[in-house]
């Protein structure tokens, strides 16, 4: 189910204030749970320009375009049909030239081109197949990135080396992004999205971070800029902001460095980017 609720709605609260149930906000069921919030843009001519993407906890994708849910009653309306195993664990809005990374609890992830994906008409299909899953793998995490036209091969090698084509090595640098990885047990790294190859759909996809011992499960993984800020929240209800650039630049293929320090069997459970706005 999809529900609309204007933001001046939700109480405003303080860093240490226990917020207000949902269940006072949105006519939810006992046995629902908010999996995912997106904000909107506000002028509604937009949309027609832009899909809304789906992805479920089994590896599951589907776009629609955000017209399909311009008319929400205060009752909610329903978004997408699911096995009954299964969960919603992301929602964004995207444009057909953005690509779309899926990652898993295990380190992997896959990314593809959106305007791949064909758009769905209709509400009620479970959508089709985004990543191939081991028997213990599951989705955590949806990120919408810009595409690139720059071969990811040479922008790493501009990066590394040097260029004497100044122009191009610019390029590069303005469209860099990374995607930072945060683990369970504190440690995270960022990568650069050029070390992200572009793929199908489908796949089993690559090593995003190293899951290990020491690291344990992924927690999030989305895109930043240099410039960004994080708040990290635990299980027993601590937080932490910290800036992007503390943050090591490392491979795909690694485990990171220690971000937050827990204490005894705390666990890191979500991590946030920081809106320009709020910062």
């Amino acid at each position: 189910m999809v529900y609309k609720l204007k933001a001046w709605k939700i109480p405003q609260g303080t860093a240490g204030s226990k917020g207000k149930t949902l269940f006072n906000l949105l006519p939810l069921k006992n046995y629902q749970s908010i999996s995912s919030i997106m904000p909107l843009p506000e002028n509604e001519n937009e949309w027609k320009k832009l899909y809304v993407i789906f992805t479920t906890q089994k590896g599951k994708i589907r776009k629609n375009s955000l017209e399909d849910f311009s008319n929400i009653q205060s009752t909610g309306k329903i978004a997408m049909k699911l096995d009954q195993d299964d969960k919603i664990i992301g929602v964004k809005i995207c444009r057909e030239d953005q690509d779309i990374i899926l990652s898993t609890i295990l380190g992997k992830c896959i990314r593809f081109k959106s305007k791949k994906l064909r758009i769905f008409k209709g509400r009620s299909s479970k959508g089709i197949k985004g990543i191939e899953l081991s028997s213990e793998d599951k989705v955590i995490s949806l990120s919408v990135v810009d595409a690139v036209d720059i071969n990811p091969k040479v922008a790493k090698s501009l990066l590394k080396n040097g260029s004497a084509d100044k122009a191009k090595k610019s390029e590069v640098v303005a469209k860099q992004k990374y995607i930072l990885s945060i683990t369970e047990n504190g440690f995270g790294k960022r990568t650069s999205f050029y070390d992200y190859r572009v793929t199908n759909r489908g796949g089993k996809g690559i090593i995003g971070i190293v899951n290990s011992a020491r690291n344990g499960n992924v927690s999030a993984s989305f895109p930043v800029d240099e410039g960004d800020e994080i708040i990290l929240s635990t299980d027993k209800g601590k937080v932490i902001r910290c800036a992007v650039k503390e943050i090591r630049i490392a491979g795909r293929n690694t485990q990171g460095v220690r971000v937050f320090k827990l204490s005894g069997e705390e666990k890191v459970v979500s991590a946030i980017k920081i809106d320009d706005n709020f910062s």
